[in-house]
């Protein structure tokens, strides 16, 4: 870019062909969006303004935003925000991006406890909380629901509870700092819940080395790999859930595109109705059940 005047579509369509040189993908709404950023604009009013010119400073601003997306740097982290289910989440450097799967799993649950009487109220655990997506939006669209949102990372306590105070739902979300693994965890909370949501590190060591370098560079590494090739948490869930579970109580976890029935048998013994279920893009990515006295179920796949 050089230093001649440039107006919003001049410089979009120069960004475009930088970043799908660079083998960004979808360079155009990645340049679209930090436009956006920086010019305080939402994506249509950057057509409806196409011949507006932009200051040298504008063009600093939005050269070093590029730069660093050419970086690789996580289009989230550079926005430094995504919308999840409604809710508009500050993310920060180190901390696991919100996914649209994950999306998924907490429109399932809000609809799941939407089918109870209203008013009910209900309290909900989220094991690995992070920037606190899953106990947000499912209180931001549940009113009597309270969770206490868990995780081992200080600032991803911090984050959850920032933004559950952004979104309107601070009194009724707890951050709590605990490792799910130490022997004090359970002393931590108030059993029992009647909901239990977890999007747990499930990738293996090995897998963690494929990964996009925005992934594998910029997010938190101990909030994506799991020991027991991505199965660990999993295992220590079930463990807990007769204690941390109310009696028919929910459970729903995010799990990996091959994990399905290997999670699902590692859950079943102490759940009912066990079931696997896929994502928009066809793959097994949720696993979900309720707690079992009889400590039996049977596995459902779609």
């Amino acid at each position: 870019m050089s230093d001649q005047v440039w107006t919003l579509m001049e410089i979009l369509k120069t960004a475009h062909r930088y970043l799908e040189e660079k083998g960004i993908e979808s360079p155009r709404r990645n340049a679209e969006a930090m436009l956006g950023k920086v010019m305080g604009l939402a994506r249509i009013d950057l057509y409806l303004q196409f011949d507006r010119p932009l200051s040298a400073e504008q063009v600093a601003a939005f050269r070093d935003l590029m730069r660093r997306r050419a970086r690789r740097e996580p289009l989230q982290l550079i926005l430094g925000a995504v919308e999840f289910c409604g809710v508009t989440l500050d993310v920060f450097p180190g901390l696991l991006i919100p996914r649209q799967e994950t999306e998924e799993l907490a429109d399932w649950v809000a609809s799941e406890i939407s089918k109870l009487p209203a008013g009910t109220p209900l309290r909900m655990l989220d094991i690995g909380s992070g920037t606190g997506c899953l106990s947000v939006a499912i209180a931001a669209r549940v009113p009597t629901l309270t969770v206490d949102a868990v995780d081992i990372d200080f600032e991803a306590v911090r984050c959850t509870s920032r933004n559950a105070e952004a979104n309107g739902v601070g009194e009724r979300v707890q951050g709590i700092l605990a490792d799910v693994f130490s022997e004090r965890f359970i002393t931590l909370l108030s059993p029992p819940y009647d909901v239990m949501v977890s999007n747990p590190p499930y990738i293996s060591e090995s897998e963690f080395a494929g990964l996009d370098p925005e992934v594998r560079d910029h997010e938190a590494k101990h909030a994506l790999v799991a020991a027991d090739n991505g199965l660990a948490f999993y295992r220590k869930i079930a463990g807990l859930l007769p204690t941390l579970l109310r009696p028919d109580g929910l459970l729903a976890v995010e799990i990996g595109s091959t994990q399905g029935r290997a999670v699902a048998e590692i859950l079943q013994p102490a759940l009912t109705s066990v079931s696997v279920r896929q994502d928009i893009a066809g793959l097994p990515r949720i696993v979900t059940g309720r707690l079992s006295l009889e400590q039996s179920s049977t596995i459902l796949m779609p």
